[in-house]
């Protein structure tokens, strides 16, 4: 487990931190091409096991179900959306210190670089999804953690980033609520992030059922 540090020498000044964070954010670069694969993982209330692979280019986005509960289908399930939002974005989850009041927490050892961690208070009205925790990686001063609560059935989670190529993108995200029937859970993982130029038109064309073949004529 990753322990917090004690402040040292090397580690810097929160408000630099918070500079930091600031002008990456504004220098924020996310992909608008991509490709990734993530598992799905629900557990509590239901339990469900799923691997899927997207495409996106922009609004558009392809969802190929690779497999269900450890079956792997020869023939993926694809569905195609259009004007859909993806919603693991560095920019959904990075805290405003505009909506957020920073407490310095402590720096955090990550490999051969520190970490930085805050608490997070909201100045206004709470919204329905909260942020309450930050770490800021010290190398590229974006989030590395966001941990978050709802004010619907009492939900929690955090979602993770990390580098893939030229990007920060999202490692991994958990979650729970209580539901009728107990708590539910769920965990998804990211991984084999691609950043193609472009991808075909036909990407995000539903793919043609296979001809039936006539009846055969009796006899």
């Amino acid at each position: 487990m990753i322990a917090l540090l004690a402040a040292t020498a090397v580690a810097l000044a929160p408000d630099t931190v918070l500079a930091q964070y600031e002008a990456a954010l504004l220098l924020l670069d996310e992909p608008r091409v991509f490709t990734v694969e993530y598992t799905l993982e629900q557990t509590g209330t239901r339990t469900l096991d799923q691997t899927h692979r997207i495409f996106r280019n922009g609004g558009d986005e392809r969802d190929e179900t690779l497999a269900v509960n450890g079956a792997r289908s020869k023939t993926p399930v694809v569905r195609i959306f259009r004007g859909r939002r993806y919603r693991y974005t560095v920019a959904a989850f990075a805290p405003k210190p505009t909506a957020y009041g920073f407490a310095y927490i402590g720096p955090r050892k990550d490999g051969k670089h520190i970490d930085y961690v805050f608490a997070l208070t909201p100045k206004g009205k709470p919204a329905a999804v909260t942020f309450t925790e930050v770490t800021v990686d010290g190398l590229t001063f974006l989030p590395r953690s966001v941990s978050f609560v709802t004010n619907a059935h009492d939900g929690q989670g955090s979602v993770s980033f990390a580098k893939a190529g030229r990007y920060w993108v999202a490692r991994s995200a958990v979650a729970q609520a209580t539901v009728p029937g107990g708590i539910a859970r769920e965990r998804l993982r990211f991984a084999r992030w691609r950043f193609p130029t472009s991808l075909p038109r036909s990407t995000f064309a539903l793919p043609r059922p296979l001809a039936t073949p006539p009846p055969a004529a009796l006899p």
